[in-house]
């Protein structure tokens, strides 16, 4: 995708800046650009609110299919049952 740059005066300078360099007009430019943007802080994100984080869990519960129905945490053995140790005195206890 090509960069136009409408006023001359700018096009002149770039153009310079990438003979002076002994770069690529597209290098000189990229090299300018970035050194600015290294200049300027970083943009930061606001923070969610708390009903926007109680909203993303409901959405993010209703569509993983965790809204229906009452939840039923497993027991200890039941999770035991899932990670054998290998044990026998372990395992079942």
């Amino acid at each position: 995708m090509g960069l136009f740059i409408k006023n001359p005066e700018v096009e002149r300078k770039a153009r310079e800046l990438a003979a002076r360099t002994g770069e690529t007009l597209t290098a000189a430019v990229e090299a300018a650009i970035d050194q600015r943007l290294s200049q300027l802080p970083q943009p930061r994100r606001p923070r969610p609110t708390l009903e926007q984080m109680l909203a993303a869990t409901v959405e993010f519960r209703r569509k993983a299919g965790l809204d229906r129905g009452p939840y039923q945490p497993i027991t200890k053995q039941e999770w035991d049952a899932m990670w054998p140790t290998g044990i026998p005195e372990i395992d079942d206890a």
